[in-house]
């Protein structure tokens, strides 16, 4: 019989769950640790199964729902700025890191009882701001933050600071400085609100600064290291730092398995999360490709690499590169009308995939699915 377990803790109203309901009880740290892992207690430890298990994003961050269902109308559509929502992941060894809007940030870690489940959370600061981009800065994760006010008028002072990080040694999230970003101080008016990596390996990002002029103060800037000063570069430049990289830039055998997917698909655009990236990579054959989402692996054992991808609709597929190369097509659960998938990861053997309920640029219910691979 398929059994489902989640142990609870603090904040999460978990249940344990098989074919019938089950117990609570909140996860403690044994007596000793290996070194690998933290000194901080999860918030919870999820074990999946072969049926979907459904998380919301609430006030007090995730709780579980009975079905995706159950999400539906439950909270105001709202422009999504300002929406509780996952914006990014990242991988890190073997780790699956996310940022969510107005909340702080997560860390999803295999363990040999389970997928600890870890919350950073940003707070009543959180919640007065935009999370504009997620990478890692000398191997740790970073956060930036800014202040949106393109649908409403905000009163919020500008965030400082803008960055943060987490470590799994520490109950709450840290600030962190990065020195091309720090010297734009939002104590002069400096607001950061882009930051991604090009295809050439360097960094860009934009500083805006509103003053009573008509116009505002734009800076738009490359760094190779985000240590040194950035150059300032022009703006069809910064733009075309947010277009599709081809599938030839893709490293080996990232390159193969995304030709295998795309013949077998379509010809289609995949945002990629892996250990291999310091930030996600977005690849296309083509510019008007339908959008993918994708996390890449390269494997210490078995196969050589793999990659899990899925589009908005639940089309999934799973692709192997080994003494040959293959492709499994699945789906992942269905999504009421109006619902869609938004990103992908894969932990251990648990598929991770983050869901909203969109109405244009608005978002309502927003959560993500946990299932076994």
């Amino acid at each position: 019989m398929h059994r489902l377990w989640i142990i609870s803790a603090i904040v999460l109203p978990f249940l344990l769950f098989s074919c019938t309901r089950g117990t609570v009880s909140s996860p403690a740290l044994p007596a000793a640790l290996p070194a690998a892992l933290p000194t901080i207690a999860p918030m919870a430890i999820v074990l999946a199964g072969e049926y979907p298990l459904w998380f919301q994003f609430s006030a007090d961050g995730p709780v579980v729902i009975e079905s995706i269902e159950d999400a539906q109308y439950s909270r105001a559509i709202i422009p999504w700025p300002l929406a509780p929502h996952i914006r990014f992941f990242l991988a890190r060894d073997e780790e699956i890191m996310t940022v969510v809007n107005h909340d702080g940030m997560y860390s999803l870690y295999p363990t040999d009882e389970g997928l600890r489940l870890y919350r950073f959370s940003g707070g009543e600061f959180w919640q007065r701001y935009t999370v504009a981009a997620f990478t890692l800065f000398n191997e740790n994760p970073a956060a930036l933050l800014y202040r949106d006010d393109w649908f409403f008028d905000v009163d919020a002072p500008l965030p400082s600071p803008r960055l943060w990080t987490f470590s799994r040694y520490a109950p709450d999230p840290q600030a962190l400085a990065i020195p091309s970003l720090d010297a734009f101080p939002p104590e002069e008016g400096w607001d950061v609100d882009a930051l991604r990596r090009g295809a050439d390996g360097n960094w860009f990002y934009r500083a805006v600064r509103k003053t009573t002029a008509s116009r505002p103060e734009i800076r738009m800037l490359r760094s190779s290291d985000l240590i040194e000063p950035g150059e300032q570069v022009s703006l069809g430049t910064f733009q075309n730092t947010a277009l599709p990289e081809p599938f030839s830039a893709a490293p080996d055998p990232l390159r193969a398995l995304l030709a295998v997917l795309s013949a077998d698909a379509g010809r289609i655009a995949v945002t990629v999360i892996s250990p291999e990236f310091q930030s996600s990579r977005f690849f296309a054959e083509n510019r008007d490709s339908p959008a993918w989402w994708g996390f890449y692996q390269e494997a210490a054992g078995g196969p050589e690499a793999v990659l899990l991808a899925a589009d908005p609709q639940g089309n999934a597929a799973y692709a192997e590169q080994g003494t040959e190369l293959v492709i499994r097509r699945f789906s992942l659960p269905p999504m009421p009308v109006g619902f869609v998938y938004t990103g992908i990861a894969l932990a251990g053997n648990t598929i991770i995939a983050s869901w909203e309920e969109q109405d244009g640029y608005s978002i309502g219910a927003a959560g993500f699915m946990m299932l076994t691979l």
